[in-house]
């Protein structure tokens, strides 16, 4: 019962910190399933289902509150379940993915549920709004967590009942051991559905020969995973040195300069400002308006210092309270001290005319640099440390989260209360085109490394080849991994992510299905034992 209320616990605060804070990104699985493995006494079965499971969910987030596979329930009630299993830790983890993979996709159908409840609850904060009640405001924006929480927190918890009792160790002894093998296979070509996911979203027409320097690093010149970054990173810079021919980001003429205003806000409104933004954004969020319910509630101190008379107060609760939806984390800190300052400057609609004419083009480049790059590089390396065992792949990913994150939302709020109206001018110079070009860049070189090096797949096949030795016929087995790997090293890695990718991009498949395939393939294949993991050690 313990074990199962605190992974319950450690389930609740998975989900508010990718709501809120974003401290280590616990949602991700890396995290969730490393620290489940810490609570059920299992730390490494926790490491590689977390690992794997994050490596089948690379560059799949929510993008614009799309419905995705709840991986973070997924990681935790697969480590939950499978530390009740029999078997040595690599037998446990393959049954811990074999039941968090379905786990994830299953309660994925409950994730509407609770945005539907946080959508009927944003037309009460309307109510508070109209009457300046800030405290109503307050409360259904920190009530709203309540269902995001519950739709997760309710199914981990009555997973964890159920292993702490000797069933699943009974229903699991009774597995076969082909299935078993199966299933491992299965987790070492997952990764190759997060790759392929993400080549999709990026420029691969554009940039692919990027690739082959990363392949190139790591099939050839034996470079680290760690390695292939360094060189990605110098390879980003040279390319964003030598080429400025980007566009700029677009923005309205509206963004024009505005006039400066004597202060009126003290730095203890400011920091209220932002620290409420900081730990609460998105829990409020709803199909209806999205993160419009946080924006306001961020915003409320500072129109209650700027606007004493109650109906300019209601105004500015409403004003805020309209549609809003962008990247917290490379974009809404902005947008949020731009909106400050130009209330502070007494030009509310300009506030109003600028959040709107941001939240878009911050959303595209914030999600791209930050999730489907930066996030995916970090956490693929981190994946890559954990499926070796090494703690340092967990702590690695949390700490790159914590540091940049913290850092870049509070410099992201003062520079854009220091400038204003005149943020825009200086997005409109090409800054932030030239860091996305960047990233992706470091993201094709890196990508290139990682395929081979974490996507696993060999073939155990053999034929039989006669030959003559000394004017004697002599018949042996040559395995036909050997003359693969004579013709390219990594091969079959290639070959499975660039199916996977035809699958997902081409064919157009949903990232479910491609999934199902992928795991369908590994345990009939696996099971078969034509390909394995990991070549059979020769004797």
């Amino acid at each position: 019962m313990l074990v199962a209320l605190a992974l319950t616990l450690w389930a609740i605060y998975c989900t508010y910190d990718g709501l809120g804070p974003f401290l280590i990104y616990a949602q991700r699985p890396l995290i969730a399933g490393s620290v489940a493995g810490l609570i059920t006494g299992h730390p490494l079965l926790g490491l590689l289902i977390g690992a794997t499971l994050e490596l089948a969910a690379l560059g799949v987030y929510t993008y614009g509150g799309a419905t995705i596979p709840d991986y973070q329930t997924g990681a935790i009630v697969g480590t939950a379940l499978a530390a009740g299993a029999t078997g040595d830790a690599a037998a446990q983890a393959a049954i811990g993915i074999g039941v968090g993979l379905p786990a994830a996709i299953l309660l994925s159908a409950l994730d509407p549920v609770g945005k539907m409840v946080t959508t009927a609850l944003v037309h009460r904060a309307d109510g508070y709004a109209a009457d300046g009640n800030a405290r109503g405001l307050a409360m259904i924006h920190w009530v709203s967590l309540v269902p995001w929480v519950a739709v997760r927190a309710i199914p981990t918890f009555l997973a964890a009942l159920a292993a702490s009792g000797g069933l699943v160790k009974d229903i699991t002894a009774s597995i076969p051991a082909g299935f078993v093998q199966g299933m491992t296979l299965a987790g070492s070509l997952l990764p190759a559905v997060g790759f392929a996911l993400l080549l999709g979203m990026m420029e691969l027409s554009r940039y692919w020969y990027l690739l082959l320097i990363g392949f190139v690093g790591f099939a050839y010149l034996h470079l680290t995973v760690l390695g292939i970054a360094l060189v990605g990173v110098a390879v980003a810079m040279l390319f964003v040195t030598l080429k400025r021919d980007e566009p700029a980001l677009a923005v309205p003429e509206a963004a024009a300069d505005e006039p400066a205003a004597d202060p009126r806000l003290t730095k203890q409104d400011l920091r209220r400002a932002f620290r409420r933004y900081f730990w609460s954004s998105q829990i409020s969020w709803n199909y209806e308006r999205m993160q419009a319910l946080g924006f306001a509630y961020s915003m409320e101190p500072v129109l209650r210092r700027l606007y004493p008379e109650k109906a300019e107060y209601v105004a500015g609760l409403q004003r805020h309270l309209q549609f809003f939806n962008t990247s917290v984390l490379v974009g809404g800190p902005l947008i949020l001290g731009s909106s400050v300052a130009l209330e502070e400057a007494g030009t509310p609609k300009s506030a109003a005319s600028t959040k709107v004419a941001l939240m878009g083009p911050m959303a595209g480049i914030g999600d791209t640099v930050v999730f489907a790059l930066y996030n995916s590089i970090v956490f693929t390396m981190g994946a890559s440390w954990a499926l070796q065992g090494n703690w340092l792949g967990p702590a690695f990913a949390a700490v790159m989260v914590l540091v940049p994150y913290a850092l870049i939302r509070r410099w992201q709020f003062a520079f854009a209360y220091r400038e204003g109206k005149r943020l825009a001018g200086h997005l409109a110079a090409g800054a932030l085109a030239r860091v996305a070009q960047g990233a992706t860049v470091l993201g094709f070189v890196v990508l290139g490394g990682f395929i081979p090096s974490i996507v696993k797949v060999v073939t155990t096949l053999t034929y039989r080849q006669t030959t003559t030795v000394q004017g004697q016929p002599v018949t042996q087995a040559v395995a036909i991994q050997d003359r693969l790997d004579e013709l390219l090293p990594f091969l079959l890695p290639v070959l499975v992510t660039a199916g996977v990718y035809l699958l997902t991009v081409k064919a157009r498949l949903r990232p479910v299905w491609v999934i199902g395939i992928v795991v369908v393939a590994g345990v009939v294949l696996g099971w078969l034992g034509w390909f394995a993991p990991s070549a059979p050690a020769k004797s």
